[in-house]
């Protein structure tokens, strides 16, 4: 498993061991990214059950601003570790080894916010896939103009809302299907309202910030995990 594109183009990604910790295919990672292409630089990326971190690595290679990895597994986030290092992308990362529904609620009463939020379950865990995303709807982790990805296997159906996410898209790769989905209130803005706007229609993360930026009452940046 190799990095796509960006300053890490070609680079090897180590992967753990193990069905729970699957990697994502470089088909499913290509088509998401292309996807993403003009959101990524300047974003931040939530990476949860990140497995060998190949999505937020992917994420940083393609110049987002920071991606937050949560893996639960110790082997596993030591080998997410390994891999920033390797790639000199450590910097702009955070690895929190933690059950996801724990990292989800610290973060989210921190206050923290991401542009693209991606989560990847493992299918061997069935069980666990309403739970996280009804959780998911509870907090205010996603950016009014973000995108959340869930990743299940091809046969399975997820709501299309989650309490303030509603879903907008599906895609199927292979034996897998991925879910797209952003907050209710984000269908309802302005069409004509242009301004960070990208190809896509999303608001480009690093201008929209750039734009909103007051020098009499700069917020002072986003709090770390």
């Amino acid at each position: 498993m190799r990095v796509i594109s960006g300053t890490a183009r070609g680079r090897a990604i180590e992967a753990p061991a193990g069905l729970d910790t699957r990697p994502v295919t470089d088909k499913i990672r290509q088509s998401l990214f292309n996807i993403w292409q003009f959101d990524i630089p300047g974003c931040r990326f939530l990476d949860l059950f990140s497995g060998s971190g190949s999505m937020g690595i992917e994420a940083l290679s393609r110049g987002a601003e920071r991606a937050v990895m949560v893996e639960k597994r110790k082997d596993a986030a030591d080998v997410i570790r390994r891999n920033l290092q390797n790639l000199g992308l450590m910097k702009h990362a955070v690895v929190l080894q933690e059950d996801v529904f724990d990292a989800v609620s610290r973060l989210d009463k921190k206050g923290e916010t991401f542009d693209i939020i991606y989560l990847d379950p493992p299918y061997t865990v069935d069980e666990i896939f309403e739970p996280v995303m009804q959780r998911m709807g509870q907090t205010r982790l996603l950016e009014d103009d973000g995108v959340l990805v869930i990743r299940t296997r091809k046969e399975k159906d997820m709501a299309s809302e989650y309490g303030n996410l509603e879903k907008f898209r599906e895609k199927v790769y292979g034996i897998s299907r991925a879910h797209f989905y952003r907050l209710k209130d984000s269908a309802s803005a302005d069409p004509e309202a242009d301004d960070g706007k990208t190809e896509g229609g999303r608001s480009n993360p690093a201008a929209s910030r750039a734009s909103a930026a007051e020098p009499a009452s700069a917020v002072t940046g986003h709090q770390e995990a």
